[in-house]
């Protein structure tokens, strides 16, 4: 049952509030130095505010919408969160609800109760931004299955119990139809997980398989259901980006403008400059307008699916030029603090930088609209 807007503004108003007070700047650090360290802690802590289950089915332990979902991604992404929740709650949830059947309802409940961590294995190098573009393949073997092939980008590979693997188990590598979403543990013997941690701390990975053996079960769904689930899960991932960006654009503008508003120079403050003040108001509207582009695709993640990638390309194309200009605004404005590590705006700049390639540059977003 999704929330109405009272309930999402306290939602909101809670999530900021905890993660002001225990996911500081300072802890983030930590995490950055760590990987790892605390999340078993953190990951518990939100399974228990009921955070893993936000977007997910009643059915499965699970409350409110995609709407409400992006509450929390614009509150992790001001948090500059490096956990994996966009990989889990944006990518492997949906994908997961788009397949069906009670295996994967059982493994969507395991993620709301914070038991089970997961990672999607889609991408591969020869097919850029396009995820059902997939040379590996899938092919019976006895009463199971066997997998070869390589994947990349696996955001939370790092952390994660289960990889969902989409694999081609009939057409050419570009056709839209063939491909099956399989289960497969982390330490699957014939795995072999290399971490390639992205330079604004996500953890991601790239995957080898070579003659993995699965049992028959680990098929999700039916065998001919994974590229339109692909899809779906795809898309919602975008937003759930889009939603983080807006956080990490709205900590950049936040932090400075404060800062604009401190600094003096020759007698005055910053933002006595009049070229000062235009380019402040600049960021605040790219900001408002990410914002409520990313709300308006949120609201079709439901509709058919040429609609749906419509309004998601819309939004990506949009976010992710706008982000990297409200990054380097705040970086220009703040001068040469703003490139060290030890404050908080270069951190925010390496995400919205970082998040303007993730699922799909502006260029392949522009083309998908045109297609």
């Amino acid at each position: 049952m999704d929330m109405n807007d009272d309930e999402r503004g306290m939602l909101a108003e809670s999530a900021a509030r905890y993660l002001d007070n225990e996911y500081g700047f300072e802890a983030r650090m930590r995490a950055l130095a760590a990987p790892g360290e605390g999340l078993a802690q953190r990951w518990a802590a939100w399974a228990g505010m009921g955070w893993l289950g936000v977007g997910l089915p009643e059915a499965v332990g699970g409350l409110g919408g995609a709407r409400e979902q992006l509450v929390l991604a614009e509150a992790f992404g001001r948090a500059l969160c490096v956990e994996p929740w966009l990989a889990n709650c944006g990518l492997a949830a949906p994908l997961l609800q788009a397949l069906g059947g009670a295996q994967s309802e059982g493994l969507l409940a395991a993620l709301a109760a914070g038991e089970t961590r997961y990672a999607v294995a889609a991408w591969e190098r020869a097919g850029r931004y396009d995820a059902r573009y997939i040379e590996t393949q899938a092919r019976p073997d006895g009463e199971g299955w066997r997998l070869d092939g390589r994947k990349t980008l696996v955001l939370g590979a790092g952390a994660a119990d289960i990889v969902l693997v989409a694999a081609r188990t009939a057409g050419a590598s570009d056709a839209t139809d063939g491909i099956a979403v399989f289960a497969m543990p982390r330490e699957q013997p014939g795995l072999a997980c290399m971490a390639l941690p992205t330079y604004d701390g996500r953890d991601t990975a790239d995957l080898v398989l070579a003659d993995v053996r699965l049992p028959r079960e680990a098929l999700l769904g039916t065998q001919d259901n994974g590229a339109a689930a692909l899809a779906r899960a795809v898309d919602h991932a975008t937003v759930m980006l889009c939603g983080e960006a807006v956080g990490a654009m709205a900590l950049a503008y936040e932090a400075t403008l404060a800062y604009a508003r401190e600094r003096r120079q020759f007698g005055r403050a910053l933002t006595a400059n009049q070229v000062v003040r235009h380019r402040l108001v600049d960021m605040y509207v790219a900001l408002e307008q990410s914002r409520a582009i990313t709300e308006a695709a949120a609201a079709r993640l439901d509709d058919v699916p040429a609609e749906r990638a419509r309004a998601v390309s819309l939004a990506k194309a949009f976010i992710s030029p706008a982000g990297r200009r409200i990054g380097e605004e705040a970086v220009q404005l703040h001068g040469a603090i703003g490139m060290t590590d030890e404050y908080v705006v270069g951190h925010a700049y390496k995400r919205l930088a970082a998040t303007a390639n993730l699922f799909g540059d502006e260029a392949w977003h522009l083309e998908r609209l045109a297609a």
